[in-house]
């Protein structure tokens, strides 16, 4: 499976009329909740209580696509690419300062049709969603946790790689493929899309961090003063946080015509 597979699967669609709408460009964009203030710190509390004092919180996205169906329970498991027809697609990535409000532009425009919106997608990943082996960091954060007189500064990078794999079924064979971790959907839409027009992506960070106990992050290895999420699957905090990122409880979509 190439990169391009969305791609390409919408393109052949609308060249054969199997779309209802005529294929436009539009516009793309990413950035952090409206109601940060660029420059600034984003503060809040989390569900356990503690207070954070985010510094740093940059988010690589990969790709966007948008689909006209909404998967049925237990798809998400199989393929990486949706049963349905994508309606949708911003394929260059770049990085975004979820701490800014402001739209931050894609280095390219997308294509898409005009036919209604129903799933977006978020695809975190380096070069090839597909690949077994990325280093890219995907979401690099730093900033101060404090509960009860306790100050816990903290930091981490997160990639997904060999680190994220989920073991297939003996009995079902090629599930849970790799590729299933760097896509974050179904996220509702509601929209059609048309020419010139900005698909906007909003990334609230504190999302992310919702469930974290941050009394449970290690201990910086570099610096004992610290605390650090290892980038792996397994502790409280470092799986509460992944898990934060991948929902798609921080991703939401807006289209302005």
């Amino acid at each position: 499976m190439s990169l391009r597979s969305p791609a390409l699967l919408l393109l052949a669609l609308a060249a054969c009329g199997e779309t209802f709408g005529n294929l436009v460009q539009f516009h793309a964009a990413a950035a952090g909740p409206a109601d940060a203030v660029a420059g600034q710190p984003l503060v809040f509390t989390n569900a356990r209580g503690w207070q954070v004092t985010l510094t740093r919180a940059r988010l690589h996205v990969g790709a966007l696509y948008l689909n006209q169906s909404v998967p049925t329970s237990g798809a998400q498991a199989q393929g990486c690419v949706l049963q349905g027809i994508y309606s949708g697609q911003v394929t260059e990535g770049m990085d975004v300062d979820t701490l800014s409000p402001d739209p931050q532009p894609f280095p390219a425009d997308g294509v898409g049709t005009g036919d209604p919106d129903r799933t977006g997608e978020v695809w975190l990943f380096g070069r090839d969603p597909f690949a077994t082996v990325d280093t890219t960091v995907l979401v690099d954060v730093d900033g101060i946790a404090s509960s009860g007189g306790t100050d816990l500064p903290f930091s981490g990078q997160i990639t997904i790689g060999q680190n994220r794999t989920v073991p297939a079924s003996p009995a079902l064979p090629g599930t849970n493929p790799l590729c299933k971790q760097r896509i974050v959907t179904p996220i509702p839409v509601s929209f059609s899309l048309s020419s010139g027009g900005t698909l906007l992506l909003r990334a609230d960070p504190r999302a992310w961090f919702t469930n974290v106990d941050f009394a449970a992050i290690p201990v910086d290895p570099d610096d004992s003063s610290r605390r650090k999420f290892l980038d792996r699957t397994e502790g409280q905090a470092d799986i509460a946080f992944y898990s934060g990122i991948r929902s798609i409880t921080p991703y939401r979509f807006t289209w302005e015509p």
